[in-house]
């Protein structure tokens, strides 16, 4: 006898998503999964399936019965399939994929400078030698990145606070926590170290792989949080000096110049600040520049930094939560 399983399914950052083929299998494990469907369920505009699965065509009595749902798309052109187990008390599913969105730096960005007082470092410095020159100002600029992101993604215009929030709001304690989410555990926080301590050659020619996976993702309409590594080993062993920024769009500017618009946190309300690359002939990759106007900062490359969409509480929205005594002397 054939049953029914009604769900929800959505793109990663929670936006419903439509005309997706849901099929149901059974998992096994020395043959084929089982297709257990009778009728595929088809994703409405906002989400919503039903698939039709008959649990009596499984054909192996002697596996446990391990039930998933086969979820069969299009993005962006391509076909993408994604599985997910079925849980009987679950009805929301997640793609991987995000929606394609355009991000404008000066308006979906934060509208105040990255420059918080008093010191935060959410990971392990013990081998860092110079930690007693840290300053007393820190920045969150991974955590920036994602959480405009997250407002973008959720459909919500950004807080348009133009003073930073204080560490006792809940909007600082969200930005607090997606910086920590974007050094994933500190896995990123070696990779920055390790790209510090490489040659300008080897940066160069790990740039350009880069620079291929966030054109790919801009062309889909994929803002991409990138880490600017802007100092070597060679001069500091201070790795707070590299940062953060999102990758929004992109164009070629001839003989193979790539200009890439980016949000950087400690340029609020800016869309004339870029990461500009070029082929360098001697090493075989390229090589990069952050334009900020008409000024330039010394760039020596730069690497996708990860990012997983979180739906903000609506709380964060509200512009009067600050703290007045952190904000004196930082306008």
């Amino acid at each position: 006898m054939s049953q029914t399983f009604t769900g929800v399914v959505q793109f990663a950052n929670g936006a419903p998503a439509a005309n997706v083929t849901v099929h149901l299998f059974d998992a096994d494990v020395i043959t084929e999964d089982d297709d257990l469907t009778v009728k595929p369920g088809v994703s409405d505009e906002k989400g919503v399936f039903s698939v039709q699965y008959d649990p009596s065509r499984d054909l192996d009595f002697a596996d446990v019965f391990r039930p998933y749902l086969k979820f069969s798309y299009q993005h962006h052109g391509e076909a993408r399939t994604h599985q997910a187990d079925l849980q009987p008390d679950q009805r929301d599913y997640r793609l991987p994929e995000i929606p394609p969105v355009e991000f404008i730096p000066a308006t979906h960005g934060f509208q105040y400078t990255n420059r918080y007082p008093g010191y935060w470092i959410p990971f392990s410095v013990q081998s860092v030698p110079d930690i007693p020159s840290v300053s007393n100002t820190y920045g969150l600029c991974g955590g920036m990145c994602a959480t405009a992101m997250d407002f973008m993604l959720a459909g919500r215009p950004i807080p348009q606070r133009h003073r930073r929030p204080g560490r006792v709001t809940p909007l600082h304690r969200y930005i607090h926590t997606r910086q920590v989410d974007s050094l994933t555990a500190g896995t990123q926080v070696a990779r920055f170290a390790r790209w510090m301590s490489l040659p300008d050659t080897a940066v160069h020619l790990r740039t350009a792989e880069e620079l291929q996976i966030i054109r790919k993702n801009l062309d889909n309409g994929v803002p991409t949080p990138i880490g600017m590594v802007y100092v070597s080993t060679k001069d500091t062993m201070q790795i707070w000096q590299n940062h953060q920024i999102l990758a929004c769009a992109y164009e070629e500017l001839g003989d193979g110049r790539i200009r890439i618009l980016v949000y950087d946190p400690n340029y609020p309300r800016r869309n004339d600040v870029f990461v500009e690359s070029w082929p360098d002939p001697e090493t075989g990759g390229v090589a990069s520049v952050q334009r900020i106007g008409k000024k330039d900062k010394v760039t020596r490359g730069y690497f996708v930094m990860p990012y997983t969409p979180q739906v903000p509480p609506a709380v964060l929205d509200d512009d009067a939560a600050s703290d007045d005594k952190d904000e004196r002397g930082f306008g």
